[in-house]
């Protein structure tokens, strides 16, 4: 993976700090991140930049599994020092599971922010990016509403014939369409039913360029510009 890049760095960085990088890409961006100077300085910005979005909101009581789990998680890591206080004094581990919660944390305030004040029945988020892993629009939705909030978090440029529309990528069959998205700001786009329901089969997101109006077939025309795993925060 080449971290020297024009952009390479920052897009990386973003993506890893939300949590989109995952698997072995996720493993390599890790182990140059513990000596290269030009990705720690990536990756501070990134904190700082969606520390914000975390500070804004009421604290949220996780599920007492969500504890459990990274308790499991330390205990059956083999790089963890047996003794207690080097485990919670070590910079290497507060690091990792400050970055794990505050992509966890980003997440939901997005959720948050641009739907209800209150997450009280769950709530499913999906960050979509580019194919430089740079997040483009963040969509979310209420698991038991009927309505899915797009917003752009980078304006796009469009040709004035030309729109964004989103797609639910289903795990067997046809992508279905979900609606049409501005260049810039927010969508409230009205699903067939709860989020939840409507979502079921659905891993991913996808967003493809497609004529006004929409896409005349039912089906993508246009080149895919952006996707996402949609997460189900509960």
């Amino acid at each position: 993976m080449n971290f020297r890049a024009p952009g390479r760095a920052d897009a990386l960085a973003s993506a890893y700090v939300l949590g989109t990088l995952r698997n072995r890409a996720r493993t390599r961006f890790e182990r140059a991140l513990r000596t290269d100077a030009v990705l720690i300085d990536a990756v501070q910005r990134w904190e700082e930049r969606l520390l914000p979005l975390a500070e804004a909101l009421p604290p949220v009581a996780p599920p007492a599994r969500v504890w459990t789990a990274i308790l499991a998680r330390i205990r059956a890591d083999p790089r963890t020092p047996r003794a207690s206080r080097s485990a919670w004094t070590s910079l290497a581990l507060w690091r990792g599971l400050a970055l794990t919660a505050l992509a966890a944390v980003f997440a939901l305030a997005v959720g948050l922010l641009v739907t209800a004040p209150e997450r009280r029945e769950g709530t499913l988020v999906a960050v979509l990016a580019a194919q430089d892993t740079k997040p483009v629009a963040v969509a979310s939705a209420d698991r038991t509403g009927r309505s899915l909030t797009v917003k752009l978090i980078a304006p796009v440029e469009l040709a004035a014939n030309r729109t964004l529309q989103l797609w639910a990528l289903p795990e067997g069959g046809n992508p279905r369409p979900l609606g049409l998205l501005p260049a810039t700001g927010v969508a409230r786009l009205t699903l067939s039913g709860p989020a939840e329901q409507t979502l079921r089969d659905v891993p991913t997101l996808a967003v493809s360029l497609e004529p006004q109006g929409g896409s005349p077939t039912g089906l993508p025309t246009g080149p895919v510009l952006f996707t996402g795993p949609v997460q189900r925060l509960y």
